[in-house]
């Protein structure tokens, strides 16, 4: 780790072991910018929905030209994403051990100037704040907020929506035509695992050394990368198509409601039109050692445990309240983010079923324990969420009995170890060095 504890953000990673907050993460990159005038820059480049700033720190490998590090001439552009998801929370730290490697050591990536955009989703972040500081999933969930699909930034775009904060990321990335921009991601309760636009081979192995050394399990089978290509032990390729076939089973891309381009429209393949890929990281705040197991499933097991799984969703779906009755279709952000969540509960359960599934999640032979694991992380995390989401949203008191004790039936299951804050931030900043020193494509 190469953060100091002379700023906020750096005191809060490396002394008391948490997220920095994005008043912290704000004053640091000002600090960074007045102590390295000549290579740092911090600007703001919009504002969110409700008049959040969204702003930018800039640091070059050099002295640069003046007041304007990201001007540098002859230096290939990274651009790394925090806060896209308002519930994910390491990118902070990953930005600030990043900001002050790049600061440190400009000689191990002396063609890359650094763009780090402290937070997308600024309004999310700040109704997500009361699990900043927490240390049990109990304590997680009790402040948990994930707006709805059309309301995240990265993206909405594939779905028809029309956010400030999108449009404020893409004209960034036509502005700065990245060579390689990264977007840091946390899971709750898991292990770690990338996937990129554009072959990532060569991270596979700097990603499992990273990993290693930090005591990150890989995750192997997580349901997000269920479509996906491995190229490497929890290293996947995505492609638009595959992006829109795994969304539209879970919900956040609704038939009918959908841009023309789906996936191809988010964010994550704008960089695309300039030659260039994004990498998206995913570090877990609490992992789980049974998420890597590639042994492969006999057919008539896994088609138990999916059936199983889909029961599951099921009767958990109908312990849930419903939403409040005649409440007009954009009430609160809250009632909003609940609905996606129980959408994707509803979908998941039709789409795992055998007997029901329109086509199969996957030809058995080719499912494996940890596959399996995941479909069962995941129904039991999105059960959770809506029953966070719903106690924060409405007066009924049984969504707070049914998250205290579906909490503890996910707790029971994975048995998660926190992961402390400054290896989450490590692995980000060393995956992101990584990906900026893998060769660029033609």
């Amino acid at each position: 780790m190469l953060t100091d504890t002379s700023t906020a953000a750096g005191r809060a990673i490396l002394l008391q072991d948490r997220y920095p907050t994005l008043d912290e993460l704000t004053d640091t990159a000002h600090r960074l910018a007045a102590r390295h005038p000549r290579r740092c820059r911090v600007r703001t480049l919009g504002t969110s929905r409700a008049g959040r700033p969204l702003q930018l720190l800039s640091i070059s490998p050099d002295d640069g030209p003046g007041d304007r590090p990201d001007a540098s001439p002859g230096t290939d552009h990274v651009l790394v994403v925090s806060g896209a998801h308002a519930d994910e929370f390491s990118g902070r730290a990953g930005l600030v051990e990043l900001a002050h490697r790049a600061l440190a050591r400009p000689a191990r990536h002396p063609a890359t100037t650094w763009h780090l955009l402290l937070c997308l989703d600024p309004d999310g972040a700040h109704l997500a704040r009361g699990g900043l500081l927490s240390r049990t999933l109990p304590a997680y969930f009790a402040g948990y907020y994930r707006p709805a699909a059309d309301e995240q930034p990265e993206w909405a775009p594939a779905i028809g929506g029309r956010l400030p904060e999108s449009r404020i990321l893409l004209d960034l990335i036509d502005e700065l035509r990245p060579a390689l921009q990264l977007s840091l991601h946390t899971a709750d309760v898991g292990g770690t695992f990338l996937q990129a636009t554009a072959d990532p081979t060569a991270l596979a192995a700097p990603f499992a050394r990273s990993a290693a050394a930090l005591g990150i399990p890989v995750e192997t089978g997580s349901f997000d990368t269920h479509r996906l290509p491995a190229v490497g032990p929890g290293v996947f390729l995505m492609e638009p198509h595959h992006i829109d076939t795994q969304e539209n089973t879970t919900g956040m891309l609704a038939p009918g409601a959908a841009a023309p381009d789906g996936a191809r429209a988010a964010t994550w393949f704008a960089p695309r039109r300039h030659g260039g890929r994004t990498v998206v990281v995913e570090v877990p705040a609490w992992t789980s050692d049974r998420l890597g197991d590639p042994a492969p499933v006999p057919a008539a097991d896994a088609e138990r445990h999916l059936r199983a799984a889909a029961d599951h969703l099921r009767e958990r779906g109908r312990q849930l309240p419903g939403l409040p009755a005649g409440l007009p279709p954009h009430d609160s952000p809250l009632l909003r983010a609940a609905r996606t969540q129980l959408t994707a509960l509803r979908r998941l359960a039709d789409a795992w079923d055998p007997y029901t599934a329109d086509r199969p999640l996957l030809p058995p032979p080719l499912l494996t324990r940890a596959h399996l694991a995941g479909i069962d992380l995941w129904a039991h995390r999105i059960p959770v969420r809506a029953a966070a989401l719903l106690r924060r949203a409405t007066p009924d008191p049984r969504p707070a009995a049914l998250l205290h004790t579906w909490c503890a039936h996910y707790r029971h299951r994975f048995r998660p170890t926190w992961l402390p804050v400054t290896r989450q931030a490590a692995h980000h900043a060393n995956t992101a060095e990584a990906a900026a020193a893998a060769p660029r494509l033609p």
